[in-house]
């Protein structure tokens, strides 16, 4: 069954809220856009192809767009984040992740501090 807005936007909800800290939640929010469909470049495959991915949130100051998908890197690290543009490219594996509490807190969005012995899981 392909994936829908609908189950993005309630997949978002669930891992918002699994995060324990409130000021990274709140920079998510502050940061989530409308989801949307968005093909990504995939630099493993046939020239030229893309995958689709869902755009969950945005951050301006650095050009940073985050997503979702379950082509390239994911079903295993689904989250991921890449520089937003016309040439767009679901880049290395280093940025795809298990989780969005994972991609934001290894993000250069995030300006906060991470818990005591946080590691990326």
């Amino acid at each position: 069954m392909p994936i829908s807005i609908a189950n993005v936007e309630a997949l978002i909800d669930r891992e918002l809220a699994r995060i324990a800290q409130p000021d990274l939640v709140a920079r998510i929010k502050e940061l989530r856009v409308p989801v949307r469909s968005e093909p990504v470049g995939w630099d493993y495959g046939e020239p030229g192809q893309t995958y689709p991915c869902w755009i969950v949130a945005y951050d301006p100051e650095t050009n940073l767009a985050f997503a979702y998908s379950e082509h390239g890197f994911g079903p295993s690290y689904p989250w991921g984040m890449f520089w937003h543009g016309p040439d767009q490219s679901m880049g290395m594996d280093s940025s795809w992740y298990l989780s969005l509490e994972d991609v934001f807190r290894e993000s250069i969005a995030w300006h906060g501090d991470n818990p005591l012995g946080y590691e990326v899981g």
